[in-house]
């Protein structure tokens, strides 16, 4: 079964190999209004979303937004299966990295760097635009596919420009294995997701609420003293995007769990009250809620401690 399915998912790929640009768009409209629409996935997530995370905006507006979310989900997912096929020359004229002198300042000093995003824009494109401008190899780290054909297809088409794969799990071991050997090197995590495990959660203020972060980025960060760097991708017209880095935290030795990943949480908010619509509101972002009996939040724990 799982080489039928790889197979099947080949063949789509392929098939999106010789669909022009123009045209793809246009299904992407037509997939976008089916999603919304017809099959009506994730409406009232992406509405409620919305509202709790934009409190002062017409209903009229936010019904914008959502149009364009879908819009934008079904613009990345049909250029990532075709970026699958593309040629790298093409997916780096597409996705163009405007500052990468802030993660090479760390590189040339000798230092690894955590590069820390969200699910913004098209962030796939992001994976084959980065790496040649780095003054040392990226590593991404990712959550392996069920399906082991279809990861092994996935990671070669990611890795065609040298970039490496790690699971999670291999993540410390990878950087612990870096920072032995002093060989500098990027790595690459994507923060925004809902953890899946309550227990080690950093509570944060994002979009007007308490919310569930991933505490990979920070732990690892303080535990390894690597610095992180923020990404985000700015899309200045359909199907071409721009890259930005900022420094996020320089001395994570110094910072206090949790410090990271409040900041990230901001840094991300700052950029999605931009431009909304290019974030996945489709997602259960908050789907884990806040208890009495969990630690307190990296903002309510920093006002105790100054009193």
């Amino acid at each position: 079964m799982e080489r039928l399915v790889f197979w099947l998912t080949r063949a789509v790929v392929e098939v999106f190999r010789w669909i022009p640009f123009w045209m793809l768009y246009r299904l992407s409209d037509g997939l976008a209004f089916v999603l919304q629409y017809a099959v009506r996935y994730r409406r009232r997530v992406v509405w409620e979303n919305l509202q709790r995370a934009f409190p002062d905006k017409a209903p009229r507006e936010l019904a914008s937004i959502a149009r364009a979310t879908y819009r934008n989900l079904t613009d990345v997912m049909l250029e990532t299966l075709k970026s699958y096929t593309l040629p790298v020359a093409e997916i780096q004229r597409r996705s163009r990295p405007v500052n990468p002198e802030v993660v090479n300042r760390h590189l040339d000093q000798g230092k690894c760097v955590i590069l820390s995003g969200g699910h913004y824009a098209n962030w796939e494109y992001t994976g084959v635009s980065m790496p040649p401008l780095f003054h040392g190899p990226t590593i991404t780290v990712y959550k392996p596919i069920a399906n082991r054909y279809t990861n092994d297809f996935v990671n070669r088409a990611r890795g065609r420009v040298g970039m490496v794969m790690v699971s999670m799990e291999e993540t410390f071991s990878a950087m612990r294995q870096r920072k032995e050997r002093q060989e500098p090197a990027v790595f690459i995590l994507l923060a925004d997701q809902s953890p899946s495990n309550r227990k080690g959660a950093h509570w944060v203020r994002f979009l007007e609420r308490d919310t569930a972060s991933l505490p990979g980025v920070d732990v690892l960060a303080r535990r390894m003293h690597f610095p992180v760097v923020f990404f985000w991708v700015k899309r200045t017209r359909r199907g071409f995007y721009e890259v930005y880095f900022s420094d996020l935290n320089t001395a994570p030795e110094h910072a206090r769990e949790g410090e990271i990943s409040q900041t990230f949480a901001q840094a991300l908010e700052n950029t999605i009250r931009q431009k909304p619509e290019d974030w996945l509101w489709t997602h259960r972002r908050w789907k884990m809620k806040r208890t009495d009996d969990l630690s307190l939040s990296v903002s309510e724990e920093t006002s105790r401690r100054g009193r």
